[in-house]
């Protein structure tokens, strides 16, 4: 994804955070979380963290009671994130290794929120949706809530090409096969969060 040109674009320049890729700031970061309503205490996984911007932001909105769990196939971006977590005080931030289409290293029922953040527009994930749904859906908690954000299905001089992009009908043609229905949709400028609970 070209996040530079779309910085550059919105006429700002944020301070870049982590190593690998990053959605965070296609959109304001607090409007997303506002949308999620985080509790203090929560479980939050950042399923296919990239750069683990938003694992970072959440773990200063949970406090000392919340937990992080940050999920990524790339070595160095869980390292790296690991390394910054330790750096900002964010003890309550743990980064694994992990395919998130494979079996997850979370116990069943233990996960408040999950998010998949501009990741499942990806073909690899999204040939596995039914398998790693099903996963996410194990993981959950029975009012936990799957957190969704993607590009919007148009066209962009940034982010996914138009023919990757999936539209809210689209994740939740995915996701209700595997035991979700929709719960809410945030629609952002150049994003959407769609929210689904266990049925």
């Amino acid at each position: 994804m070209n996040h530079q040109r779309h910085r550059q674009c919105r006429g700002t320049t944020p301070v870049r955070k982590g190593y690998g890729p990053t959605s965070f700031w296609l959109q304001d970061p607090k409007a997303v979380f506002d949308h999620l309503a985080l509790q203090e205490g929560t479980v939050f996984v950042d399923a296919g963290c990239g750069a683990g911007e938003y694992s970072l932001f959440a773990a200063g909105l949970l406090g000392e009671k919340g937990r992080v769990i940050a999920l990524d196939t790339v070595k160095t971006s869980i390292e790296q994130l690991n390394v910054l977590a330790l750096e900002e005080g964010k003890t309550n931030v743990t980064g694994h290794v992990c395919d998130i289409t494979a079996p997850l290293p979370l116990e069943t029922g233990s996960v408040d929120v999950l998010m998949l953040s501009t990741v499942l527009h990806i073909k690899s994930v999204r040939d596995q949706a039914e398998s790693m749904f099903s996963e996410f859906r194990r993981a959950l908690r029975p009012d936990g809530m799957l957190a969704v954000l993607e590009c919007k299905k148009e066209e962009a001089n940034f982010g996914p090409p138009l023919h990757s992009r999936l539209s809210a009908e689209d994740v939740e043609a995915l996701a209700a096969p595997c035991g979700f229905e929709k719960h809410s949709e945030l629609l952002l400028e150049h994003t959407y969060l769609a929210c689904f609970q266990p049925r």
